[in-house]
């Protein structure tokens, strides 16, 4: 039986290489079925690459049933995220490696529940487990309804949400910058009362908060603004918020707040937009995407260019630094595995 697993599940990472895909962006698993353990089932979150292994394994005799997520369970249509910040995990456990985090009012797609867990999938196709005390059930109207009244997002990077209009109220929660609430018309001496998707209201600085933007595209200068507000914050491997960010959590950060969605890892990231000599800072723009890594099929970290041979990354806390050897921000071991340059607003 060891044997068959053994070959089963190498059959089923040969299906996710040549698709290009992994254990990030597809969910497989591969087990005997108790109590005899003479049957197997294979679970998978994705129909072609389900179609794949199945084809393969014909070939092998081997007596699996093969379950394509969600597979009719009884599960919410959708899952609105209810804390400013959630966390998303490897496996189903508190222990497992922090993978991404959602901020409130994200809208996830369940795949499966165990325990007090759910496997969902985020709007950038990435897969995790999430604990479901982060979570409420919703359908696509209500999302749809609650987003088309949202007219505000939060501006400050963390704000608190208090129970009434005055500074020694007690706290409601708190909320990250991007978070779209319900902002009632009218301010209380300079609060504003909001309510999140869920139901929960409270009141913030009106300073706090700033219409969602209505026109479509970004800025390269608008990148730069964004990404430099975040100057301090500390390194959290997983992080993609303002309470902590790992390096390729930091550049979705920033394109999300701009008004678009890119991968969530680095080795992701560099697939995005027009390709770039690496190496060259001379056909540098501001908001191309820099790099690092012992060659493009290992990439390691990410950084958004500035200008003047400056960069913005996450490497401790999220900083400056310099592509130039005579500058005091000039990062040695980083600039000399630059492996690779993409310009996002370039669409290829």
């Amino acid at each position: 039986m060891n044997t068959l697993i053994s070959d089963i599940n190498a059959i089923v990472a040969d299906v996710l290489k040549a698709r290009s895909m992994d254990r990030r962006t597809c969910f497989t698993t591969f087990s005997p079925v108790p109590p005899d353990a003479t049957t197997f089932v294979f679970e998978c979150s994705d129909a072609a690459v389900a179609e794949d292994v199945r084809h393969r394994v014909a070939a092998t005799d081997a007596p699996v049933e093969y379950v394509l997520l969600p597979n009719g369970q009884e599960l919410p249509e959708l899952l609105v995220a209810t804390n400013s910040v959630a966390d998303v995990r490897r496996e189903p456990v508190h222990t497992a490696e922090l993978v991404n985090q959602v901020i409130y009012g994200d809208v996830l797609v369940p795949l499966k529940d165990q325990g007090d867990w759910y496997l969902i999938r985020t709007d950038d196709g990435y897969l995790g487990w999430i604990r479901n005390w982060h979570v409420t059930p919703s359908r696509r109207e209500a999302v749809d309804e609650f987003l088309e009244g949202a007219g505000h997002r939060v501006r400050d990077n963390v704000v608190q949400v208090l129970e009434a209009p005055e500074r020694s109220a007690l706290p409601v929660g708190d909320a990250v910058i991007g978070t779209r609430v319900h902002a009632e018309p009218g301010e209380r001496r300079g609060w504003r009362r909001i309510s999140f998707p869920e139901g929960r209201t409270g009141f913030v600085p009106s300073r706090a908060l700033e219409p969602v933007p209505k026109r479509a595209g970004l800025s390269r200068q608008e990148l730069v603004t964004t990404g430099m507000r975040f100057l301090g914050i500390p390194y959290l491997w997983g992080g993609t918020t303002p309470k902590g960010f790992d390096c390729s959590g930091l550049i979705q950060r920033i394109f999300r707040l701009g008004g678009a969605v890119i991968p969530r890892d680095s080795d992701m990231q560099v697939m995005v937009g027009r390709s770039k000599p690496a190496g060259q800072p001379d056909v540098l723009k501001t908001g191309d995407l820099l790099f690092f890594g012992s060659d493009i099929d290992h990439i390691t970290h990410v950084a958004m260019y500035l200008s003047d041979g400056l960069f913005l990354h996450a490497c401790g806390h999220v900083r400056v630094g310099s592509l130039h050897p005579n500058h005091i921000h000039f990062e040695a071991g980083l600039v000399a595995g630059w492996c690779a340059t993409r310009d996002p607003f370039v669409r290829v």
